[in-house]
Parts: structure tokens; sequence; C-alpha cells
């Protein structure tokens, strides 16, 4: 047996049952009203759809710019998402912006009318998969909190509740955390959810500590499994091969183990 068999047969062994589950990103950033938060926000979303590239293939990673990402487009795209979607499929969401909070509705803020709390709860709600997580790293955040009731959801908030309305440092750290090994606690080259936010949860706590100053926000994760999601790969390398079929087990083989 050559080594091309070899590797084709063990990559039908490690192959899950759940070969064809897919796993979908949307990244949406918002306004930065200030030069250095719109930097920031962008940068922290080219973070994140990096690492997202390394657990799913980069067509089902849809990123909404700040100039584009109008709430009708995010809508749009997810109301397209839930006709489509498989029942074993995975959905990541990633809001990385301001938010704000009147002690009624959270808003995440983007370019025209923002999106709302019940705007993002409800196209979740409309997916039908148990696989799905939101990640928001705006001020206020915590707000969207009470406002779930999807079981299926894991969500991970900046802070704790609408009243923390300061900007954020969570998103800073948590996408930060998406390639640096020292997150990777169980070291098996995989960022979880959970290894992104004990992480990013320790770095702001810090911060806060070094600058003598009140902490201003708390982060907050609500839901099971975080510790299975796996959000990137610090090594994303794969066998070289010019083997279509080869090349597609190798991606589902990704897409399942991401799960």
């Amino acid at each position: 047996m050559n080594m091309r068999s070899t590797v084709f047969l063990a990559l039908l062994v490690l192959l899950p049952a759940t070969v064809h589950a897919d796993l979908h990103v949307l990244i949406v950033e918002g306004l930065g009203g200030e030069e250095r938060y719109s930097e920031q926000f962008a940068d922290q979303v080219r973070r994140i759809e990096t690492a997202a590239q390394t657990v799913t293939r980069a067509e089902n990673v849809q990123v909404f710019r700040s100039a584009d990402g109008s709430r009708e487009a995010v809508l749009a795209y997810l109301r397209g998402l839930a006709d489509e979607l498989g029942s074993d499929d995975s959905v990541y969401v990633f809001l990385v912006g301001h938010g704000s909070y009147d002690d009624h509705d959270y808003k995440f803020n983007i370019a025209g009318p923002d999106l709302t709390d019940a705007d993002i709860v409800d196209a979740l709600a409309e997916l039908s998969t148990p696989h799905k997580v939101l990640v928001n790293t705006s001020s206020a955040s915590g707000a969207m909190v009470d406002k779930v009731e999807d079981e299926d959801l894991l969500l991970i908030t900046a802070t704790r509740s609408g009243v923390e309305r300061h900007a954020t440092r969570f998103g800073v750290y948590f996408t930060a955390a998406l390639a640096d090994a020292s997150a990777d606690t169980d070291k098996n080259r995989i960022i979880s959810a959970q290894e992104a936010f004990d992480f990013a949860e320790r770095q702001v706590s810090d911060y806060f500590e070094r600058n003598d100053r009140l902490a201003t926000e708390h982060p907050r994760l609500e839901g099971a499994r975080a510790d299975r999601v796996s959000l990137a790969r610090l090594t994303a390398a794969r066998p070289a091969s010019e083997d279509a079929e080869l090349r597609e087990l190798i991606a589902n083989r990704d897409v399942a183990a991401a799960r």
C-alpha cells in the first residue's frame, strides 16, 4: 500500500458519521465612531475571519464590514441561511462593535437602523440546528442574556448586563486568543470557545487591576458545551495532494472536528 492510500484510509477512519455537517460563520463589524475604535474593530474582524477559515471553508465565512453591514443585509443573510441549513450544521455569529441599552432594548450599532436584540434573537431562533454560538463583544451586550430563551444557543457577551455601557476591551483579548498558544490550555492545538473566553476574561481583569481602575466590564458565558466549540486551529496545515476526493475528505474531517 502506497503512502497516498494509507493517508486516504486513515482519514476514513478518523471521519465521524456526520461527515456532511457544515459550519457557517457570520461576522458583523459595527461602526467605530472614532478612528481608534474603527481600527480596533477592523483588526478584530480580520482575526476572527482568519481563525474561522481554519475550522471551515472560506466560502462558509460571511463578513459584513461597517460600510456594508446594514440591518437588512444581515437579517437577509440569516434568513437565507435558515432555508439551507442542515439539522446538524453549526452556526457561529460574531458581533464586533459598540452596543447601546436604554433600560429596555439592546441595540448593536451599525450603519442605518441598528440591529436590535429582538432582531438577533429571533433570527437565531429560526435556525433549525442545536449548534449555535453568538459572541457579542460590544458594550452593554450583557443585556441580551435575559432576552435569550433558546437553549441551543451558546452566548458569550463582553458585559454582564446592559448597564455596563463603556467601550469594552473584551473583543481585543478574545480575538487575540484565537491565535495565541497560551490560550490553548489542553494543548490540542485548537482554541475552544471556553478557552478563548477564559483567556479574555483573565486579560480583562488583569487590565483593570494593573491600571488600578474600577472594572467597567465583566464578561459572561451562558450555555453548555463551550469546551466543545472549536473557534480556531493553531495549525491549519493540510496534507499536500492533488486528489479532489482526498481534499474533500480532509475538509469534511476538519468541519466535523470543529463541532
